[in-house]
């Protein structure tokens, strides 16, 4: 490997989780990608409530209570 590919390798990456974000009091869900959950809530409204659904690095489903930024475990 030349060093050439071995930037193409690191610059090119995917978000790391996938969460399944439900705006509470709808019936939206939506899939939102990024690498973790604070990232996640600063992309949300500060002003609404969320239930956001996902998997962790150990593969254990994990669902939070999103409200005001910070966030209860369900």
């Amino acid at each position: 490997m030349t060093q050439m590919d071995t930037q193409i390798v690191v610059g090119g990456f995917d978000m790391k989780y996938r969460y399944k974000v439900k705006e509470e009091g709808t019936d939206k869900e939506e899939t939102m990608e990024a690498m973790s959950l604070h990232k996640l809530i600063k992309k949300l409204d500060p002003k609404k409530t969320f239930i956001v659904n996902y998997e962790n690095k150990k593969s254990h489903d994990c669902t939070k209570l999103v409200f005001n930024g910070s966030y209860k475990i369900i």
